[in-house]
């Protein structure tokens, strides 16, 4: 055992105990984790309650000019909200190797099926990067790019500082998030970014990926995915 190990042991992420062989996650939360599974919407990967249905209320509620598909992780419950709390602004920056970890582990196969150039975290706010110093897609994206072998690169800018998502509904986010991103054109290249694949924390309605997926594409990009680590549920 490495000495560093024993000075500064590895603690699970989700309950905070100490772990063997630098595991970020103990073998007991592995086993409770909400893993998504079916049936879920075709289009956002939300968990349904309806097998008969192909999509959620939400995706059948309203238009999606953007996005062409989105797969996620786990299920936005008790068991990970605190744990995405900590990588979003507890400087948890090791995390998001453990994320990247179990995304390729499930996902690996559909992101290859997209034929993915790059991925692309979903910027924050120079502001809020000012106060947080980090932005946690950033990481995780950058750590599944290494273990998928895509590069991660930052082809959006947010231009405008909103209100909190997590306080609006759905009608009201999509709202805040007029005008609040651009595509840098300094390095988006229609000819070598055609099927990209946004990287996010967590997604509740979807309307962030969204209007970042809608810009991508009117500037050239053929098709635009999303992975995310958490999402909610109607089932």
């Amino acid at each position: 055992m490495r000495l560093s190990n024993i000075i500064f042991p590895s603690k699970c992420i989700f309950c905070g105990r100490i772990t063997a062989d630098g595991k970020r996650a103990c073998d007991e939360c592995v086993k409770r984790l909400p893993y998504v599974t079916e049936p879920v919407c075709k289009h956002c990967g939300k968990p349904i309650a309806d097998s008969s249905q192909e999509l959620c209320t939400d995706c059948r509620t309203w238009d999606h000019p953007g996005l062409d598909s989105s797969v996620a992780l786990f299920v936005y419950l008790d068991e990970t909200k605190k744990a995405m709390a900590d990588l979003k602004y507890g400087g948890c920056f090791k995390d998001a190797g453990f994320y990247a970890d179990e995304l390729c582990r499930h996902f690996y196969g559909r992101i290859r099926r997209w034929h993915a150039d790059v991925l692309v975290p979903i910027p924050i706010h120079r502001r809020r990067m000012r106060y947080r110093g980090y932005n946690q897609a950033e990481l995780v994206a950058a750590e599944l790019g290494q273990r998928m072998g895509l590069p991660s690169q930052g082809l959006l800018r947010r231009t405008r500082y909103t209100s909190p998502q997590k306080d609006l509904n759905a009608q009201k986010r999509r709202e805040n998030l007029r005008c609040a991103f651009e595509v840098d054109e300094s390095v988006f290249r229609p000819d070598a970014h055609e099927s990209i694949v946004l990287v996010d924390d967590i997604y509740t309605t979807g309307a962030t990926l969204e209007a970042c997926a809608g810009l991508l594409k009117k500037a050239g990009a053929r098709a635009v995915y999303a992975v995310c680590i958490c999402i909610g549920s109607e089932a």
